[in-house]
């Protein structure tokens, strides 16, 4: 561990996977903490003046605040915060979060960005209620979840727009000061027509990062994001996954436990309709795919009970019987999805078309 010291006036962007301890405390996005953890492909801001000891990771000291003057809002009710990607929404949710709890504010995250989930594993848009700070959302453990069942959200856009009214629902019912809800970067074509119907159907504060991308506050995009490649975000999905996928069972379920979609010979969901056959390759003809039988394993799973989520699975095959590893045998339905993991590995595969 190597000791730092930030004078005032400057940030220690910390970059993971690091163990920060501070002497004091450290203001990391408008929270104060004793001590945390930047994950890999992460980067928190340590604002001066401070002393640190560091394990790992990278440091680089940058002159000024990282933190946008502009960011500093007082607000409430429910906040969608808009941006492409790599703009600072979930470094503004984080602050957002920690301004409002340091006042006594108690907040909930909806975080709807399914293609790089801070909150839950990819493909869920999970919400979560705190009244204490947190270096980032990301630690932050989902209360519940509705599973979309892919990253890619083409397709998905009425089923996206469903998981966010119902979450805002559930959250609100904690009472909070402050709903924010952080989006997704697909802010162009169809992705800003989604946009357009989420707000049309929640009504909320709209604050946008760097650009303005529907009506509302625009505020400005932090100096030094960490860009991330196609790689880099393949990583954290699978991190994700590790995070909060722990396959503790392997059993045989009845196929009428998987509600979202019917299971017979072919595989058909609200998304498409999916047949196994003798092909190298899926095959496309509308809304039906031919694909290769093994397309349909390893498909990943939401286990609910009393339509809350009660944990995960992987389906091992889905015929004659369904047979999955599952985190707990405690569940009432089965959502299918198009996102294909190793139950052994916990890496994402490739996807159902």
């Amino acid at each position: 561990m190597f000791k730092v010291e930030v004078p005032g006036g400057y940030t220690a962007l910390v970059r993971g996977p690091a163990h920060v301890q501070c002497e004091d405390l450290c203001e990391v996005f408008g929270g104060a903490f004793q001590s945390f953890a930047v994950p890999p492909h992460k980067q928190y801001p340590v604002e001066g003046p401070a002393k640190m000891g560091i394990e790992s990771g990278e440091l680089v000291l940058v002159r000024g605040a990282a933190v946008p003057p502009d960011w500093r809002m007082e607000l409430e009710g429910t906040v969608a915060l808009l941006g492409p990607t790599d703009s600072g929404k979930s470094s503004l949710s984080t602050y957002l979060l920690n301004t409002h709890v340091r006042r006594g504010r108690r907040v909930c995250v909806v975080d709807a960005d399914v293609g790089q989930a801070d909150i839950g594993p990819p493909g869920f848009i999970a919400y979560s209620c705190t009244s204490a700070p947190v270096p980032h959302v990301s630690e932050l453990e989902p209360h519940d979840a509705y599973y979309i069942g892919a990253t890619n959200l083409q397709g998905m856009e009425d089923l996206f727009v469903a998981g966010v009214v119902r979450l805002l629902r559930k959250a609100a019912a904690q009472y909070p000061h402050l709903i924010i809800v952080n989006t997704p970067g697909w802010a162009t074509g169809r992705g800003l027509q989604m946009l357009k119907a989420l707000a049309d159907a929640v009504e909320p504060t709209v604050v946008n990062i760097g650009e303005q991308i529907l009506p509302g506050r625009v505020v400005t995009k932090p100096r030094h994001v960490l860009p991330r490649g196609p790689q880099e975000r393949r990583d954290l999905r699978n991190l994700a996954y590790r995070r909060h996928i722990k396959l503790a069972v392997k059993l045989q379920i009845e196929p009428q436990k998987i509600t979202n979609c019917r299971v017979d010979k072919a595989v058909e969901c609200p998304w498409g309709r999916y047949t196994p056959g003798d092909v190298p390759e899926p095959q496309k003809r509308g809304r039906e795919y031919t694909v290769p039988p093994h397309y349909l394993r390893n498909l990943l799973v939401a286990l609910y009970r009393g339509g809350r989520l009660a944990g995960y699975g992987v389906v091992e095959r889905l015929d004659p019987r369904p047979v999955l590893y599952a985190t707990t045998t405690e569940f009432d339905e089965v959502h299918l999805g198009k996102i294909r993991i190793d139950p052994q590995t916990l890496q994402e595969l490739e996807p159902l078309p």
